[in-house]
């Protein structure tokens, strides 16, 4: 079996309005931002959801983590039935964020490898959950500020690649890197008290 993808993700508000949405792959890594001038909680993490997707073509299993339990069911539960009943919610009203549960439900049918969501606690010592919500939270604020904006970088001087030349496979060199002063001691740890389960 071919080894699972795991990515985590996360949608953030800012309080302007604006909205930011991150993942990365825990593998490596790598990791892509971006947002909106206005948005909502639900899209932010939906549109995260299928970033991910969309950043992660091929056959291998891909599961995609998120801390929104809405997201999360709204792609892997409840979007069977609304499909059946013509994208229509149990009562007949329309389905909340159409476009992106239509967006992410096409992008899992065309992905060649299988896709699934799995729901993680926030704020648990989930280093990528952490790290993901830093950076949606960071691109929501960049949004609210007016200095959002696709295929930018944010933060040029902390060594951050542009997405745009990510998406194009040419990632620069790294710099060799000054000796260093000794690292203290590790801390013994108990081990986290966070875990990701697969699903396949």
């Amino acid at each position: 079996m071919d080894a699972v993808i795991i990515v985590s993700t996360h949608g953030s508000t800012a309080p302007g309005g604006a909205v930011g949405w991150a993942w990365i792959n825990h593998a490596g890594g790598q990791f892509d931002s971006g947002g909106a001038a206005r948005g909502t909680d639900q899209v932010a993490a939906l549109s995260a959801l299928l970033r991910a997707i969309e950043a992660h073509p091929g056959d291998e299993p891909l599961l995609v983590e998120s801390s929104s339990q809405y997201a999360v069911r709204s792609v892997s539960e409840w979007s069977e039935a609304w499909k059946r009943n013509g994208w229509r919610s149990p009562s007949g009203d329309p389905v909340p964020n159409l476009e992106l549960v239509r967006d992410i439900d096409g992008a899992v049918v065309a992905r060649t490898g299988p896709v699934r969501f799995h729901w993680v606690r926030g704020h648990v010592g989930n280093p990528f959950n952490e790290r993901v919500e830093q950076l949606a939270g960071f691109a929501a604020e960049e949004w609210d500020a007016g200095r959002g904006g696709v295929g930018e970088m944010l933060v040029p001087d902390a060594g951050m690649i542009p997405d745009a030349e990510l998406r194009g496979g040419s990632v620069p060199a790294e710099p060799a890197e000054a000796p260093s002063a000794p690292s203290p001691p590790a801390v013994a740890t108990t081990g986290p008290t966070w875990e990701s389960v697969t699903l396949f």
